[in-house]
């Protein structure tokens, strides 16, 4: 492998002056020696050392992502907005799956920490996550999720509970009498906003509610739905609170024989570009995934994430069959 040492032979000049081309200073260099320098580099095809380079800059040019799950369809979709936001400032993105366990989350915060991630970008598994390592370590962080106040650290996020509020209001002006409300684990980040914004358009209405939760994957909420719909007098709508939830409840219906939406209406949450593409498309909330992971890091860059500062982004309720619609708006 090319060293420093042989650029300098190549160039004439000292490993010094190599580094101080390669990294810009401290110290100025000539034109003509620097493109001396320069054109060895490229005849040796050297490339410099990142890990050096980042103990002399004091950054490793990293972010961290923590998520829950990179198996669901939101959070892939989320990592590569955050992965081409990041490129853009010539950073890289490392990506943490915290596998729904709140101790391996912090496992995960810990290993960046260990790496010097210059910030992390956390959706974390509960409202109150665990962020001592990275406030010890000074890393900035940014949740992108509600969070109560009690937590030390800024977030970005759409409104959760008006979001919600939108989506049930839409099934509610359906005329559908009976709501299930599945929901996620209640300490799961958001949860706590799906359900007060659920139960405000269910109690102006005097709609019925059904409270139930499940994991935020797929096959978990099927196992829940697959009781409740066997029931006759099964809910009317469902209101879930992930996309990945939602096509857990297609499935159900399936199973079950029932017709989505003649006999059961169902609408999601994400907005995860597969919503368009089930049978039949799904109702959901759509996040502006690219707007939150500029701004994430934006945050995280200019030390707006210092402190406890909360934006919120608008979103999109898109309309489509599963919810008794036959066009998407």
């Amino acid at each position: 492998m090319t060293t420093a040492r042989d650029v300098a032979q190549r160039a004439g000049t000292s490993t010094a002056v190599v580094s101080y081309v390669v990294n810009n200073g401290p110290r100025n260099v000539s034109p003509a020696t620097r493109e001396r320098v320069l054109q060895a580099a490229r005849e040796l095809d050297y490339r410099p050392n990142a890990l050096a380079r980042a103990l002399s800059h004091g950054r490793t040019s990293s972010v961290g992502l923590v998520v829950p799950d990179i198996a669901n369809r939101f959070f892939g979709e989320l990592a590569r907005a955050l992965e081409e936001a990041a490129a853009a400032h010539g950073d890289l993105l490392l990506i943490g799956d915290s596998g729904l366990d709140p101790e391996r989350e912090r496992s995960t915060i810990t290993a960046f920490v260990d790496r010097r991630v210059d910030a992390v970008v956390l959706v974390s598994v509960h409202d109150t996550p665990d962020l001592e390592p990275l406030q010890q370590a000074g890393i900035p962080v940014v949740l992108l999720h509600p969070v109560p106040d009690s937590v030390p650290a800024s977030s970005i996020s759409i409104d959760y509970e008006e979001a919600a509020y939108a989506a049930a209001t839409h099934l509610v002006e359906h005329g559908y009498t009976s709501i299930a409300l599945l929901n996620g684990p209640a300490d799961a980040a958001g949860s706590r906003q799906h359900r007060n914004g659920v139960h405000r358009a269910t109690d102006a209405a005097g709609v019925a509610i059904t409270e139930v939760s499940s994991g935020i994957a797929r096959a978990q909420a099927a196992q829940v739905m697959l009781d409740l719909l066997a029931r006759p007098d099964h809910p009317r709508a469902v209101y879930c609170a992930t996309d990945e939830q939602a096509y857990g409840v297609l499935f159900a219906c399936h199973r079950l024989g029932l017709s989505v939406p003649e006999q059961v209406a169902v609408t999601g949450f994400d907005g995860t570009e597969h919503s368009a593409y089930s049978l039949p498309p799904l109702t959901t909330v759509r996040q502006p995934i690219h707007d939150i992971a500029r701004r994430a890091l934006d945050m995280v860059r200019g030390g707006e994430s210092a402190g406890s500062r909360h934006e919120t982004v608008g979103f999109e309720l898109v309309v489509r069959e599963s919810c008794g619609a036959h066009a998407e708006r």
